[in-house]
């Protein structure tokens, strides 16, 4: 005879919960249902897995249900959670920053590549947001320092966070700073700048899906009428940072970004030499890499 399920049991609330998701309109209901559960409970999928009759507490069934009716509502479930995952680390997220892309992990690790090149120096991460950047360079290459620079106090805040739940945050220095050019860097003393910046033309961000539009930050989307505000600025102001053969990196939004932003660094900045523009997993230009020129 087969031994009755309490509706009460995770099993039952994995499937009640993967309804409420489907309903919504959800695309991934069964694996977004498992991580509410997993996140509410604490507990690896594993163990999910293998305890199907065990009955959750009723304020954490509670929890896993209000959470899965706002995932299906559209909210990212790295904002439900309070986490996410960049290069094999956990990141906490809140409102105030991204969620870190997959494309952003391609980024780091081509700088990550650079930075073991040296061994050891100072780089600094612009619009930091979350500081999953900053963090794990600082984390796979012990000989370095960092400046994770940011213009809002509250992605400050969860880049600080993140760095100490690292293990690294004595070797970041934090900066709220809103022009690159007025940053308290010493002139010539980076050996690399990295920046994902916002870089959506403010015309296309009506047009972007709900859960990005409606709930992550606009002023980390947003990057003026063409997309390029915050490139020019970063390009007026980065190379006086960076040492001669230094690196500068930067993730764009691809198609025509990439050729308009290096007519950009050849009025701006001459003392840079575009080296390589590369593509992510969907074959989209989106990095830029340049090299700060001997004097």
């Amino acid at each position: 005879m087969m031994e009755r399920i309490s509706p009460k049991s995770v099993l039952a609330l994995r499937m009640f919960l993967r309804r409420v998701l489907c309903d919504g309109g959800a695309q991934s209901p069964n694996p977004d249902a498992d991580m509410i559960i997993c996140g509410v409970l604490r507990v690896s999928r594993t163990w999910l897995l293998s305890r199907p009759r065990e009955e959750p507490p009723g304020e954490k069934r509670d929890l896993a249900l209000s959470l899965a009716r706002r995932r299906a509502n559209g909210e990212p479930l790295a904002y439900l959670l309070g986490d996410a995952f960049f290069c094999g680390r956990k990141f906490f997220v809140d409102k105030s920053t991204l969620i870190p892309r997959p494309e952003t992990e391609i980024l780091t690790g081509i700088a990550d590549g650079f930075l073991k090149k040296i061994g050891g120096g100072s780089f600094a991460d612009w619009c930091t947001g979350s500081g999953c950047i900053a963090v794990t360079l600082c984390a796979d290459n012990p000989g370095f320092t960092a400046f994770a620079v940011d213009s809002s106090p509250a992605a400050l805040a969860s880049a600080r966070r993140n760095a100490e739940f690292h293990g690294v945050a004595d070797r970041i220095t934090f900066i709220e700073c809103d022009d690159p050019a007025a940053a308290p860097i010493k002139p010539e003393s980076l050996d690399m700048a990295i920046a994902n910046p916002p870089y959506i033309p403010s015309a296309v961000i009506g047009t972007l899906e709900s859960q990005v539009r409606d709930y992550e930050p606009r002023e980390a989307l947003d990057g003026g009428a063409d997309g390029l505000y915050v490139f020019r600025s970063l390009l007026g102001g980065l190379p006086c940072f960076l040492k001669p053969g230094a690196a500068l990196f930067f993730e764009t939004g691809g198609g025509k970004q990439p050729g308009e932003i290096a007519e950009i660094a050849a009025r701006e900045a001459p003392s840079l030499s575009l080296e390589k523009i590369l593509r992510d997993h969907r074959e989209i230009t989106r990095f830029m890499l340049w090299r700060k020129l001997p004097k």
